[in-house]
């Protein structure tokens, strides 16, 4: 399996953006659906697009403020002079219900990426923004 991020639209209203993300680093995966809004998205496309622009870089991204709903994170920092990136993802897969305990499926895990790939990604994010659901994906596969 290769290492690898996905993410597509899968359901908005007025105040939420559904998103399914994959994330793979050929050992470890997972999958979640999880709520956030388009513009966060985004932020998160356009702050990707130009990462990292000095090797002191780094960010951290989380998908959700709400305990209880599934949700993704990036931590990205710089390993080298080339500009490589690490990204520290956690895909979390969480369900709720009133009367019994929460189902936590939660994975962690790092990826080794190139800037062009990272700066693609964020482009591809961007779209995904502002696109119709389920008529585009963002995909960061040039892990190293």
């Amino acid at each position: 399996m290769e290492s690898q991020l996905v993410v597509s639209s899968i359901w908005e209203d007025e105040s939420l953006f559904e998103i399914s993300i994959f994330g793979s680093n050929g050992q470890f995966s997972g999958q979640a659906d999880c709520y956030t809004n388009r513009e966060e998205i985004d932020h998160l496309g356009k702050l990707l697009e130009k990462f990292p622009r000095t090797t002191k870089d780094e960010f951290e991204f989380k998908s959700r403020s709400i305990p209880d709903l599934s949700y993704f994170s990036i931590h990205a920092f710089c390993i080298d002079n080339s500009g490589h990136t690490m990204f520290a993802v956690t895909i979390a897969h969480i369900e709720s219900f009133t009367n019994i305990r929460n189902e936590n499926y939660k994975v962690n895990f790092d990826m080794k990426v190139e800037p062009q790939a990272i700066s693609n990604f964020g482009i591809q994010l961007q779209r995904l923004a502002v696109s119709p659901l389920g008529k585009t994906k963002a995909v960061l596969k040039n892990a190293i």
